[in-house]
Formats: structure tokens, C-alpha cells, sequence
């Protein structure tokens, strides 16, 4: 069993990778779209450029780190490296100022995914590696996704405290504030992960990949049914994100001050549920608790639209249910990964994990994306005006509320579907781990 310290040390990166998640989504476009009086339409485009032209570039950082063979390591360099890109790249989208072109936010943040992918995936990669075993891989990214839940809620409350301090007048105050606490722990927890984790032997029985082990993996059913999962679980959160504060500002009439608590609330439901997926997963599976998640949130989730103007002590209960299933997919989906990384390797004799995870991460950032494209011109469409105090007539509220609860709920309800029909689990594991080990004795 790994240590808590390993995986404390694993886990740190994670602070500053999961704080920038949330403002890229649910504060960072409707803060260029208003604050910094850019158009609501060229907004959207922007945030699905930078991560469409993003979309190589995971799957060509993991396949460099797969074939990286440094004395400081296969992962570390890359990881420390992405911190430093990381810092600068917040800085520049962070403190940007009202009357920024729009080809200016597209180059920095550009910079900014750059580092982000520089991290993440050497941080992932470097985690499907800590351990062969079924039910620790769970382990190790569950204590990855509930420190990046956590982050998410120290991102909330910093936001806040900032523009009260700041005399409660100045937006700005608070997205310049989480743009700090990124420049800070991104190089510190870098190093810090950098100094303090093991790094095994590459597990390779080929050195380099031909085009044809690349054509193989594009048709492996294992790899196309996980990423068809993530795009299903992913996106479905990150349209929740792109609307939470529309919806619950303009159709809820809550203020922005309780519509960050009741986020709060969601995420520290999500961070105090994380253990018990873990556990859910350990005594029936991985897949099988996935697909509990998924159908709880289909339930959780359908509730929201029912809440009307019910007052803030009713949609707290209702916020806390609905984030009990969120930290389950993500930290899921990367265990049951690295569990497909075995099985390749057994097919192919080929060490792909930094590959496989980059393209996990790349679906997952094209998913995320996705939301901002499609939802902000639907809503520009159905005539929802998104500043603050804008008047929008019943139609748009009620377009708005329907863009909010049911996509969500059907995307989820089809990724319970698809995962339940998944066939790796802990005994079909075992096997392909004793032929890996067979083979590696019959090879010395």
C-alpha cells in the first residue's frame, strides 16, 4: 500500500491544476464577456479555439515523455518545467485589462494551456505509474481529485474575501486573486512533487512506437469506449459550469455572493464524497461505481430545475445532493486508464501511459470546452442578456433553464450506459498483470 506521504506529494500539483479549471469555465467568460467588455459571441469562440488548436498538443507531451529517459527522470522535468509556463501564463490572463483584442486573450491563453498540459500531463502520467494495483490506482486518483476539489473551494472562498476587501465594487479584485494563488503554488508544488516522488523504469519491451501501433490504438475498443465515457461525463459538468451563475442569478434570483456559496456547497459535497466512491469502488469496481455515480447525478441534477424561487435554505440541501457524484468520474476514469495502459503494454510491448493519459486529458479539455461554444450562442439566440440586472423575458429564462437541466442529465445517463457494459475489471486485470510478468521473466 503507498504511503500518505506519496501520495500527499503526488497530490500538491493538483492544488494549482484544479484552481485554474474553475475560473477558465465559470468565472473567466462572463468576466471577459463583461468586466472586460468583450462580446458574449467572440468570448465563446475564443475559449473553443484555444482548446481546439490545444487538442495535439496533449497526445504529442505524452508521447515525448514516453520516450523521455533523462537522469532527472521521465516525468520530472516536464512537470517543473510546466509550472514555471503555468505561472506566467495565469499571469497574463488573470491581470488583463479592459479593452483587450481579442487576438491578445487568444495568445495568452494559448500560453496558458500550453503550461497546463506541460503539468497535468507529466503529473497523470507520472501517478499511473505509482502503483499496479486494481484498487490503488483508485486510491492514488482519488487523493488527485479530491485535492483538486479542494482547490476549487479555496478558489471560491478566495474570490469573495477579495472583492469584500477590496470594498465589494470591484470584480476584478477577485479574478486577480485566484490568479495569484496559481502563480504561487504552481512552481512550488512542482518541485515540491518533483523532489519528493519515486520514478520507475520505463516497462517498454520497444523503444520507439511505429505508425502502425498509433492506427492500432485509434481502433483499440477498450481506449474508444473510455474516451467516448469521458466526452459523455465531462461535458455534461462543463455545461452545469458554463450556466451555473445564469442560472441561478437570472432564473433563481440569487445574488452573486450566494450564488459562489451555494458553488461552495457543491464542491465541499463532492470533496467529503470522494472517500466513499473510493470505497463504492473498491468492494464492487471501478466501472460499476462510475456508473452508480452517473445515474445519482442524472437524479441529483434533474432536481435543480425544479427548485423555482424556493429561497437560499432550499437550494442548499438540494446543492449538497447534487454534488455528492462529482469528484467520482474523473478520479474513475484515470484509474481504469491505467489499467488499459497493462493491456496495451501486454498487446503491444510498448510503454504508452503518458500517452494514453495526454489523450484522456485532451478529451477532457476539448469536453470542457465545448459548453462555452455551443451554450453562449444558444443563449445569445433565445435573446438571454447575461449582465447583471439584465431584464430577459420568461421565453429566455425558461430556454435558458432547459439548456441547464437536460442536456446534462441525458449526456449522463448516456455515459451510464456505455460504462456498464465495460470489461476490465480486477480479475481480468490479474490476468493480463501475470502475463505481463511472464513474459518479463521469460525475457531475463
Amino acid at each position: 500500500m503507498l504511503k500518505r506521504s506519496t501520495l500527499f506529494a503526488f497530490a500538491a500539483p493538483s492544488l494549482p491544476v484544479g484552481a485554474i479549471g474553475l475560473p477558465l469555465i465559470v468565472y473567466l467568460p462572463p468576466y471577459y464577456a463583461g468586466t472586460l467588455g468583450m462580446d458574449l459571441a467572440v468570448v465563446g469562440l475564443i475559449f473553443f479555439l484555444v482548446r481546439l488548436l490545444d487538442l495535439p498538443l496533449d497526445p504529442l507531451l505524452g508521447h515525448l515523455m514516453d520516450g523521455t529517459r533523462s537522469r532527472f527522470g521521465r516525468y520530472r522535468p516536464w512537470l517543473v518545467a510546466g509550472g514555471f509556463v503555468m505561472a506566467l501564463g495565469t499571469w497574463l490572463v488573470f491581470m488583463a485589462a479592459p479593452g483587450i483584442s481579442a487576438g491578445l486573450a487568444f495568445a495568452q491563453l494559448m500560453l496558458l494551456y500550453f503550461g497546463f498540459s506541460l503539468m497535468v500531463v507529466a503529473l497523470l502520467g507520472w501517478g499511473a505509474t505509482l502503483s499496479d494495483d486494481y484498487h490503488q490506482r483508485a486510491r492514488v486518483f482519488g487523493w488527485f481529485q479530491a485535492t483538486t476539489i479542494l482547490s476549487m473551494v479555496l478558489i471560491l472562498a478566495i474570490a469573495p474575501l477579495a472583492v469584500r476587501m477590496a470594498g465589494g465594487e470591484d470584480a476584478s479584485a477577485g479574478i486577480h486573486a485566484m490568479g495569484w494563488f496559481i502563480i504561487l503554488l504552481a512552481p512550488l508544488t512542482a518541485f515540491y512533487a518533483a523532489a519528493r516522488l519515486p520514478e520507475r523504469p520505463h516497462a517498454a519491451e520497444r523503444q520507439k512506437a511505429t505508425f502502425a501501433d498509433f492506427r492500432a490504438l485509434a481502433r483499440n475498443p477498450l481506449i474508444l469506449r473510455l474516451l467516448l465515457l469521458d466526452v459523455l461525463a465531462s461535458v455534461a459538468p462543463g455545461i452545469t459550469g458554463a450556466m451555473f451563475l445564469f442560472y441561478f442569478e437570472h432564473r433563481l434570483g440569487f445574488a452573486a455572493g450566494e450564488a459562489s456559496l451555494l458553488l461552495l456547497v457543491y464542491f465541499l459535497a463532492g470533496l467529503a464524497a470522494a472517500p466513499l466512491w473510493i470505497g463504492l469502488s473498491r468492494r464492487i469496481g471501478k466501472h460499476k461505481a462510475m456508473a452508480a455515480a452517473c445515474l445519482f447525478y442524472c437524479v441529483a441534477h434533474g432536481s435543480l430545475g425544479l427548485l423555482g424561487s424556493a429561497g437560499f435554505w432550499v437550494a442548499l440541501p438540494a446543492m449538497m445532493i447534487a454534488g455528492v457524484p462529482y469528484a467520482a468520474a474523473p478520479f474513475l476514469l484515470r484509474a481504469m486508464l491505467a489499467d488499459v495502459a497493462d493491456a496495451d503494454r501486454l498487446e503491444t510491448g510498448l510503454d504508452r501511459n503518458g500517452l494514453l493519459q495526454a489523450v484522456l486529458t485532451t478529451t477532457q479539455k476539448v469536453a470542457y470546452a465545448t459548453p462555452v461554444a455551443l451554450i453562449y450562442p444558444l443563449l445569445a439566440l433565445i435573446g438571454f442578456d447575461p449582465r447583471p440586472g439584465a431584464g430577459n423575458s420568461d421565453g429566455a429564462i425558461l430556454g435558458m433553464t432547459v439548456l441547464f437541466v437536460l442536456p446534462p442529465v441525458l449526456l449522463m445517463a448516456a455515459a451510464a450506459w456505455v460504462v456498464a457494459r465495460w470489461r476490465l475489471g480486477p480479475g481480468e486485470l490479474a490476468e493480463v498483470q501475470a502475463a505481463l510478468a511472464a513474459r518479463a521473466a521469460a525475457a531475463e
